[in-house]
């Protein structure tokens, strides 16, 4: 499975080997196509743009719908993000209970 963010464009294609370019319509010649470039690497960033397909254009072919998905366990960076999670869990929750339950052990 390929993980993209947003699963509402009309045809997806791998652009090169860290980019999937997403168009809002089906490319056809003699059209002009708006895009999403994603960038897979760079944590999901988008670039929007415009593609202009002329007579002599060479069309991409569309990746299958079912081998792309939009649930956050298929994403790349999914364990970065659990770590990152773990770590703010730590900072946020246990470290602060702690401070208070000895504050209260020191008064009763």
């Amino acid at each position: 499975m390929i993980y993209v963010p947003d699963l509402d464009y009309a045809c997806y294609v791998v652009q090169s080997e860290g980019v999937i370019r997403a168009y809002e319509q089906v490319p056809t010649y003699n059209s002009n196509v708006s895009y999403r470039d994603y960038y897979i690497s760079g944590n999901y960033i988008y670039r929007d743009g415009t593609q202009q397909f002329g007579n002599y254009s060479t069309l991409p072919i569309c990746l299958d719908t079912s081998n792309l998905t939009d649930s956050v366990y298929y994403r790349n960076d999914f364990d970065s993000i659990l770590i990152i999670f773990l770590i703010m869990c730590i900072f946020c929750f246990y470290i602060p209970l702690k401070v208070v339950l000895r504050l209260f052990r020191r008064f009763s």
